[in-house]
Parts: structure tokens; sequence; C-alpha cells
């Protein structure tokens, strides 16, 4: 039997690192694949944001046509004003809290204003929507007396719909707009929008509510600077202007995200004032 003599010069593995050329054309590449998919990636963030804040708005909806149909076909009203007092024990988040399907999401995601409490992780000192609950939930007979607040939402309602901070009665076709009976088209009002996150300080970012009546002073292209005093008119996408894009709840249960030219143009053209809205 004869057997196989090994080769007294077995092959080798050739080994070979790098060059360095071929690294830098490599890092090149990766370099280049991130810069394209970045801003991708960064689009894909904002749109998940809007979307979890659009369900957000959806949710709240829901609660409150639960309340209506449990209050007569009452809206719910608002009671945090500016400034981070008022009367909380009506304002629309303490009203509504039963109503829900488990704890109502009152935190936009990209909501950073500097009002939010330390209970919500915030900087702020006023006491939170937590806070308050705790207090009324622990002495029913006497809630809380109405303190520095702080921020404890980032959604209000246009005022237009409620009983307590409607317009003037002057500047209202009719006596109020605060139930469905007397709304002519719920699918086409504005009810619940993004108040201001208050950088800048505006009051508003404490308060449950807007003023839609005064936007509109007769100068040009005022009307989305004044609004965005009162509610974050650019929260998913744009700068101040008509093209500023944020999410927007209806009064027949519908949230969409629009542009602020979609839903106010002037006193006369307009999603807030139920009259004329369309």
């Amino acid at each position: 039997m004869s057997c196989l003599t090994p080769s007294p010069h077995p092959a080798r593995l050739s080994r070979r690192g790098f060059t360095l050329i071929e690294l830098l054309v490599v890092i090149a590449i990766i370099s280049l694949l991130v810069a394209i998919l970045l801003p991708s990636l960064s689009g894909a963030r904002r749109a998940a944001r809007a979307s979890v804040c659009l369900s957000n708005i959806r949710q709240l909806e829901l609660a409150h046509t639960l309340y209506a149909q449990t209050n007569k076909e009452q809206f719910v009203d608002a009671g945090l004003a500016h400034g981070g007092t008022g009367t909380p024990a009506t304002s629309w988040p303490v009203a509504l809290a039963q109503y829900a399907d488990g704890p109502l999401i009152l935190k936009s995601p990209v909501d950073t204003s500097p009002f939010w409490s330390a209970d919500d992780g915030g900087p702020f000192a006023g006491m939170s929507l937590r806070r308050y609950l705790d207090l009324a939930a622990a002495n029913p007979a006497s809630p809380p007396p109405p303190s520095q607040l702080a921020r404890w939402t980032s959604y209000g309602l246009n005022n237009y719909v409620t009983s307590s901070k409607q317009p003037p009665r002057e500047l209202m076709a009719r006596p109020n707009y605060d139930s469905y009976p007397r709304l002519p088209r719920p699918s086409a009002t504005v009810h619940f929008l993004m108040m201001t996150f208050g950088k800048d300080g505006s009051a508003f970012a404490r308060a449950d509510h807007v003023h839609a009546e005064g936007w509109d002073n007769g100068t040009p292209n005022a009307q989305p600077v004044l609004a965005s005093n009162e509610m974050e008119i650019a929260a998913h996408g744009g700068k101040v202007g008509w093209n500023a894009t944020a999410n927007y709840g209806f009064l027949d249960g519908h949230a969409a995200t629009l542009q602020f030219k979609d839903v106010y143009t002037d006193y006369d053209n307009n999603k807030f004032y139920p009259e004329i809205a369309k």
C-alpha cells in the first residue's frame, strides 16, 4: 500500500490587509451613504412623532364624544387661564380624565416647552396636573385652590366652542356654540389644537384654550404671527407663516395634520368660527 508523500512546500494562505487607498474609499462610501440616509431617517422620525401626536388628539376627541353623550351634547369647557391660574376643576384635562380609555396622553412627543413641571420631566416649579388630581382626590369636598400651575397639556380648545371663554356676544352670529345642536358643521370646526410651547414666555403655554377672534388685526400676513403667540402653528413643520404645519382635531371626531392656511385665512374665512367654518 502506497501513501501520498506530503509536499515539502505546502501552499500558504496569502494574508494582506487593506491599503490606505482602499480604506479611504470604504470610508468615503460609508460617509456618502450616511449623508444620503440621515435626512430620510430624520424625516421618518418627524413623521412618526406627528403620527403619535395625531393619535393623541384622536384620543381626546373620542373622550370628548363620550363626555358629550353623557352631558346632553354639551361641549367640555376650558378652565386654565393665561398665566397659570384659573379654575382648574373645570378645565377639560380634569373633566375628560374619566372618559378616556386609559390615561389621557396630554403631552405631544414634539413638545419641548420649558413650562412642564418636574413631575412631567420639565424644569418649571408650578403644580402639575398629576399633583392637582392627587390633592383633589385626597380631599374631594375642597379641591386645591388656584395657584401657580405648570403646563398641563400640549393641546388646547378653540375658544369659540367653550362656555366660559367664548368671544364677546357681539362678535358671533349666535349666542354660543357650546353644544352639538348649536353647531352648524362639526366636521369643519376646529376643536383641539396645539398650544404654544411658550419658549418666548407666552402665558398661553399654561392655558387650555386660545382666543381665535383676535388673530386678524387688519395687517397683511399678521394672522400666523398673532396665532403663534397662542398656539404652536409650526409644531410639525415649516416656520411661522401660512405654510406652518400642526395637528388639529375637529368636532366630528376626526383629526388631521394641516397647514395654517388650511384652517385660517382671516376673520371671515377660517375653521374656528363655527358660523363660517366649512
